[in-house]
């Protein structure tokens, strides 16, 4: 790595915010080349400043939500762009005091010593296969809160949802007008994911990500969308050293709070993609809906965590992920437990209901 640095002239450090963006410049010894605060806006200054700087060159800006565009735009301006993570980068300021200068001066000299933290950025053709995915969960999560929203008029009204069959007919004007707005939110949501559904299958027939869309379909619970998703999320396996390193930057695992000597165990860090994780988590819950082992598994943890479903749920995708980093490193497809009875499950369930009803 230090061979790679060394070849550099210039490293930029950028602190970027939706309205301005800071950026700095130094030479291989951490001196300073050139500084630069403007509008983000202004495309065309901050592209002349980087092709002014000594080449070749190297760019590292701070992770933040938005930051795509800035990588988009000004990828062919240096020779090396990277993103600086944020979360490290603030542990090993420690308590100096933040501003804009500061913190872009502060990139720069650690991109060119080589201690950096940086995170991966996808290429074009990944980020557009990512995109795809995360349009689906947006669609899905307007599905979900206009079909939450139906079952909460009908509730409202005594009535049981989501069944459909005649039920608005009974409720008043403004809720059955309420009724119908959210039913046609429905219908558009599931008329635009088909073609989108179309797109995703498309995509996951490149030769660069079908073998490994196919290794992952080996699991029960994940299909098409779902591999697309998690394919795309992660991109290449092998960039992270183990199961735990994976499971650490997709946030799934523990945050440790450490006070007076004693470490108590927190909720998930949540680091990650909040995309990957709900494509996990729905894949696990699926997964054991058709395995028995793995739900005699999240049976267990959610009596383990007091009856809430959530947590174990939670769990179980970091477990699925754990389960998928090791198929991928391997090269396995996935050998299924014993299938699951669902319709004995459901009859238990009822029963068990109807018990705790009678008492």
């Amino acid at each position: 790595m230090s061979e790679t640095i060394v070849a550099y002239r210039s490293f930029v450090g950028v602190d970027l915010h939706k309205d301005t963006v800071t950026l700095a410049a130094v030479d291989p010894r951490g001196e300073s080349l050139a500084r630069l605060k403007i509008h983000t806006k202004s495309v065309g200054k901050i592209e002349a400043w980087l092709r002014a700087l000594p080449r070749p060159s190297a760019l590292a800006v701070e992770a933040v939500g938005f930051v795509e565009w800035f990588i988009d735009r000004f990828r062919d301006c240096v020779d090396r762009i990277d993103i600086a993570d944020a979360t490290e980068l603030a542990n090993r300021r420690g308590k100096r005091r933040k501003n804009d200068p500061n913190d872009a001066v502060d990139i720069a000299r650690r991109l060119a010593r080589g201690e950096c933290p940086l995170g991966y950025i996808a290429d074009e053709e990944l980020m557009q296969l990512r995109k795809l995915g995360r349009h689906w969960r947006q669609l899905g999560s307007i599905l979900a809160r206009a079909k939450h929203s139906m079952r909460s008029i009908l509730l409202a009204a005594n009535l049981r949802g989501p069944k459909l069959d005649g039920a608005s007919a009974r409720l008043k004007p403004v809720q059955r007008q309420a009724f119908r707005n959210f039913l046609e939110v429905i219908q558009l949501v599931e008329l635009q994911r088909g073609p989108l559904r179309h797109v995703i299958l498309k995509a996951m027939r490149h030769e660069r990500f079908a073998p490994l869309a196919e290794l992952l379909q080996t699991v029960p619970g994940i299909g098409p969308i779902w591999a697309c998703v998690i394919v795309a999320e992660i991109g290449p396996f092998d960039r992270f050293p183990n199961a735990d390193a994976l499971e650490f930057w997709a946030g799934l695992t523990a945050d440790m709070k450490e006070s007076a000597g004693r470490t108590q165990s927190g909720s998930i860090t949540k680091a990650g993609s909040r995309t990957l994780r709900w494509a996990l988590c729905q894949a696990a819950v699926t997964s054991c809906h058709c395995d028995a082992r793995q739900e005699a598994i999240r049976q267990r943890l959610i009596r383990r965590n007091g009856g809430v479903k959530a947590k174990a749920n939670v769990a179980m995708g970091r477990r699925l992920l754990a389960i998928l980093y090791a198929m991928v490193r391997d090269n396995k497809s996935y050998e299924p437990g014993p299938r699951r009875n669902r319709t004995s499950a459901a009859n238990k369930a009822r029963a068990r209901k109807r018990r705790k009803e009678a008492a």
